[in-house]
């Protein structure tokens, strides 16, 4: 079934269950219903925060908070504007102030950051109960007018009621909607694995900063209603516990997934109701429910899918052709720094006595070496030479100490990885680095992710340009599957692949993101002999199809047999470079890899 009539069904349905309490005359019912409603919407704001972007957040009932105080004060307490007007004001507002929260904090670690919104949700609260000429302090705003939509006044609590019910599932439609986007993906590979997210071009900071604004959005959203169903909003009604009720509801419900935040807002909502005769021991219930799911049902009532493309798209031939059949090709979207090397420039690389210190530890020292266009250059050296250091450095990982780097004349030095992997640098990592829960070709078009720009608002209202995107994400996806030998495996789990073919995803990945250079790091290790021989063959056709590429390996079988330089480093130091040859019969690489023989042997 299409989104749009699968979503029309549900609203459907939704209005449907809400009219039950009205048909059985029971008000009693209503707000139940009433309240598991506004419980979803800020259910599904904090599901994007933490189920898709992985951010712990407890102190997410203050944006709840001021959505709910900015409609008492315009409309109740000033007087000022009706409902129509400020509710823009109230999600807009708790937007920007979700911002102002994100901003200096999501770099902290997950435990920090936990703690830094818990202060938040404290400071808003007790702001709330300090600040009396505005929000009359503890006794709170009262007479709150029930909403003027400008075309329709809201007179009595059904009609309310069903509006509450209308925008719960209007919220819905555009989580779900949010989820299989380009920005829901982004949310994701976010959480899997930052540093992979980074390296293939994923702004994650920006990410994480639009998971805060849109979910604080849909707390400020639930407040702006919360208030005008109540009439009246005190501090009591935002503590730390209210934060801690929307967690359960995600986390019972199930992280990540839609109909599990709904279906814990019912369970949350509802189980205290049904043992309200046993008040004293209702919150041992869900105390006692809370620890059976974790012992039995860690993921949740009804978990989020293992990946969201349920149904890989297919094209013509796709994982029916050969690798060397096959070139990478143009990519479909723009890549700025590929039409500068078109100019005709005869360095794309260079290092100009980089330095690299932790501590007193010098890890690189005065490093320097050109890359050319069309070039293999392979970067070796024992164990601890610096080999890894120098790419995190390249990759903007590191800052280095001293020195320069400059690729096709603009400086590295101060990006960060997803910077430079937009400027046209991709890698690979010694240690593969996938998304391990999420499809091949999901993992594939996270490398798409910088070359694409369509965003929340496209995703939302589902434009051309965001379908016509979507379209050539799967379809280069694939081709680029195709390439590297995997276009038959796109719809698997990318942990169950065996370990040449998880390489070899990795490739696919970092050359989604069509770069210049390509840096690939010790891509043969662990590889049986037929494996490193594919892969000599998949490095050649990559090196034709106009991709430079700078390999880091210990397999001197690969090095010497593709590579047309090679830089040798010891000790954070160049001691050789030169030809394969060259370099395999220079004394100063035989005794670094060999040791000084003993003159008195």
């Amino acid at each position: 079934m299409p989104l749009e009539l699968h979503s029309l069904a549900i609203g459907l349905a939704a209005l449907a269950v809400g009219a039950i309490p009205l048909a059985l005359d029971n008000l009693y019912y209503r707000d139940i219903l009433t309240f598991i409603a506004l419980y979803s919407i800020l259910g599904l704001g904090l599901n994007i925060v933490v189920g898709y972007a992985g951010l712990l957040d407890l102190g997410y009932i203050a944006f709840y908070a001021i959505g709910a105080y900015t409609i008492a004060w315009f409309t109740a307490q000033a007087h000022l504007l009706p409902f129509w007007a400020v509710f823009p004001l109230a999600v807009g507002g708790g937007a920007v102030f979700g911002i102002l929260l994100g901003a200096p904090t999501l770099r902290l670690r997950p435990d920090y950051l936990a703690m830094v919104t818990m202060g938040f949700g404290e400071i808003v609260r007790i702001t709330i109960n300090n600040l009396d000429p505005i929000t009359n302090g503890p006794r709170g705003i009262t007479a709150i007018p029930r909403p003027d939509l400008g075309f329709f006044k809201i007179t009595n609590p059904s009609q309310l009621h069903f509006l509450i019910i209308g925008v719960a599932v209007m919220t819905a439609f555009v989580a779900v909607r949010l989820a299989d986007s380009r920005i829901g993906r982004g949310w994701t590979y976010t959480r899997e694995d930052e540093v992979a997210a980074e390296a293939t071009g994923v702004n994650t900071v920006r990410m994480k900063l639009l998971a805060f604004a849109i979910g604080a959005a849909f707390a400020s959203l639930a407040g702006s209603f919360f208030s005008t169903k109540m009439l009246m909003v005190a501090p009591e009604s935002f503590t730390w516990w209210e934060s801690l009720s929307v967690l359960i509801i995600v986390a019972l419900g199930g992280m990540g997934s839609i109909p599990g935040v709904i279906l814990g807002a019912v369970v949350v909502v509802a189980l205290p109701e049904v043992f309200r005769n046993f008040f004293d021991y209702r919150m041992l219930v869900l105390g006692v429910v809370l620890i059976l799911m974790t012992l039995f049902r860690p993921k949740g009532i009804w978990p989020a899918a293992p990946y969201r493309v349920r149904t890989v798209p297919t094209f013509p031939g796709a994982g029916e052709r050969r690798p060397e059949d096959l070139t990478v090709g143009p990519s479909p979207f723009p890549l700025e720094a590929k039409e500068a090397t078109a100019r005709g420039s005869d360095v794309l690389l260079e290092a100009r006595g980089v330095t690299m210190r932790f501590g007193g530890v010098s890890a690189l020292t005065n490093v320097s070496l050109l890359i050319r266009p069309g070039e293999i250059v392979s970067l070796i050296g024992p164990n601890g030479a610096g080999k890894t250091t120098f790419l995190n450095v390249m990759a903007g990982v590191y800052s280095p100490t001293g020195g320069s780097i400059t690729f096709d004349g603009r400086p590295l030095t101060g990006l960060r990885p997803n910077a430079v992997a937009t400027l046209g640098i991709a890698r690979t990592f010694q240690n593969i680095r996938l998304f391990p829960e999420l499809t091949v070709i999901e993992n594939v078009a996270a490398g798409l992710h910088c070359r694409t720009t369509a965003n929340s608002i496209d995703a939302v209202l589902h434009t051309a340009h965001e379908r016509a995107e979507e379209q050539a994400i799967w379809q280069h996806s694939l081709r680029f599957l195709d390439f590297v030998g995997l276009g038959q495996r796109a719809a698997e789990i990318a942990k169950n692949l065996p370990y040449g073919s998880q390489r070899r995803l990795e490739i696919a990945r970092a050359l989604a993101t069509s770069p210049q250079l390509l840096v690939l790091d010790e891509p043969a290790a662990g590889m049986t002999p037929g494996e490193a021989a594919e892969l000599i063959g998949l490095i050649k056709t990559i090196r034709r199809s106009g991709v430079t590429v700078l390999l880091i390996e210990h397999h001197m079988d690969v090095v010497m047999s593709i590579s047309d330089r090679v830089v040798v480093l010891n000790y954070g130091q160049i001691i050789a470079q030169g030809s394969p040859e060259e370099v395999q019969e220079n004394p100063a690489v035989i005794e670094a890899y060999l040791g000084r023989e003993d003159e008195d042997d």
